[in-house]
């Protein structure tokens, strides 16, 4: 963690694997001075989406300054319900490739995701020898961090993701808010942003060129785009 109590604090939240390594190659682009936190979700511990909010809020209270919340697709739910909370400090917030209510179908969330899981583990190999070498590091990067969390966990976490709703707090929020949407995302679909926009109209729409794992995979536009919006507010 980087700090410094003049500056504003980028603030990272990670996506469904709730760990900090899938956000190296966008910390390996971001210019030096400006101030970031990553914040990384219990590996081994199931908690809900409140009790995650909790957690990141006991995290971010050590900020001395302004701040703002990058919620990454897991973690846009999260990101949404503390910048409902009105937190001294907290001035803007990115919601990359995520969503506000469930992502897909709420009967998805009865499939049996614990052995899904647990099965996926072995095939992660397979998956990333049988990928395009372009894909090939995106993937084994992935497969790394996913393999630290518990398959239970995971599982806990995606049940959690396809009953989420969060777009009453979502339409109380007053900071400015951008959303990072990329163009060939098969993972977050595209009516889960329209329905962002219909509930928060001023909220910006930033496209990305790529699929679900943008800030892996063109971090450099990323970060060009997160170090205007921080420009803007400050």
């Amino acid at each position: 963690m980087k700090m410094n109590k003049e500056k504003i604090t980028l603030v990272l939240l990670p996506g469904l694997n709730g760990t900090a390594g899938l956000f190296d190659p966008l910390l390996s682009v971001i210019a030096d001075g400006c101030e970031w936190m990553v914040i990384d979700y219990p590996t081994h511990e199931v908690k809900s989406y409140a009790e995650l909010t909790e957690f990141v809020l006991d995290r971010i209270s050590s900020i001395h300054g302004a701040f703002i919340l990058l919620g990454e697709s897991f973690s846009g739910p999260i990101a949404i319900m503390l910048s409902a909370k009105n937190i001294p400090g907290h001035i803007g917030t990115i919601l990359v490739a995520s969503f506000a209510s469930a992502p897909y179908f709420s009967v998805t969330k009865y499939l049996p995701w614990g052995v899904i899981y647990r099965l996926a583990r072995p095939l992660y190999f397979l998956r990333i020898k049988l990928s395009k070498a372009k894909n090939a590091s995106l993937l084994s990067a992935a497969s790394v961090e996913m393999q630290k969390v518990e398959p239970n966990v995971l599982a806990a976490r995606t049940r959690a993701a396809l009953s989420i709703d969060v777009t009453g707090e979502l339409k109380t929020i007053k900071i400015p808010m951008i959303y990072f949407r990329a163009n060939y995302d098969f993972i977050v679909p595209i009516w889960n942003m329209k329905k962002i926009i219909a509930l928060k109209p001023d909220i910006k729409i930033i496209y990305f060129d790529t699929q679900h794992f943008l800030l892996q995979s063109v971090p450099h536009a990323a970060w060009k785009s997160i170090s205007k919006f921080i420009h803007e507010i400050r």
